[in-house]
């Protein structure tokens, strides 16, 4: 055989190797995009019934202050709670949103990351939940009276009340720093990992280091 003849064997055999490299890379990511597709519906299912949930909360949430108006008490209760649940409302809008957004003929990297913002949406709840901690009164008070038709708040000492409200508010601004340093940015800091590690659970956390190593990427 002479060498001009082993040359055209080899580079046809490079070409039929890479053209099957190629099939099969391709075939993993459409079998992976598949999953991943798969997966995205059933979030979007769930953050749709998040969206109804929210939005029947909040007209509830609306008339019940409508209806309790000239008692400010419970006005002002049931409207901390309305601001929370449009709060969550708005996240959800805008996880639906995300998710319909999501183009599959797209780059991988802009896919990931739209999924990995869908993620983390576990940390919005967990900042909702921290939040609440100064105002829980105001659950109290609304459940209390939607079921178990009892107004607490006239039973409660006057100065409790007046010692409460400045404690906590005092408490509110701190909270906002922490809650504001609990994102993907400020994963550097290990007092952050850790505590959005045992907050959210490590597949938030993961969802967030993907976040934070795609947005250095990009940039």
């Amino acid at each position: 055989m002479k060498p001009n003849e082993l040359n055209e064997i080899l580079s046809a055999y490079d070409a039929k190797l890479d053209r099957i490299l190629s099939l099969n890379s391709a075939s993993i990511q459409k079998i992976n995009l598949q999953k991943t597709k798969k997966k995205t519906q059933t979030v979007l299912i769930f953050r749709s019934i998040e969206v109804v949930s929210f939005s029947a909360l909040l007209l509830f949430l609306g008339s019940y202050i409508a209806n309790h108006w000239s008692s400010t008490h419970l006005a002002v209760s049931g409207g901390i709670l309305f601001v929370f649940t449009l709060i969550a409302l708005i996240g959800s809008i805008g996880q639906v949103t995300l998710l319909n957004q999501i183009d599959y003929s797209k780059p991988v990297v802009e896919i990931r990351k739209k999924i990995e913002r869908v993620n983390t949406h576990v940390l919005l709840f967990v900042k909702l939940l921290f939040l609440s901690g100064p105002v829980w009164w105001a659950y109290s008070l609304v459940a209390i009276d939607v079921f178990l038709d009892t107004d607490l708040y006239v039973h409660l000492d006057p100065d409790f009340v007046q010692r409460y409200l400045i404690i906590n508010g005092v408490l509110i601004f701190p909270l906002l720093w922490f809650l504001n340093k609990l994102s993907f940015k400020n994963l550097h800091l290990k007092w952050v990992r850790t505590i959005i590690s045992w907050v959210t659970g490590t597949k938030t956390q993961q969802a967030l280091t993907s976040l934070k190593q795609i947005e250095e990427f990009e940039n």
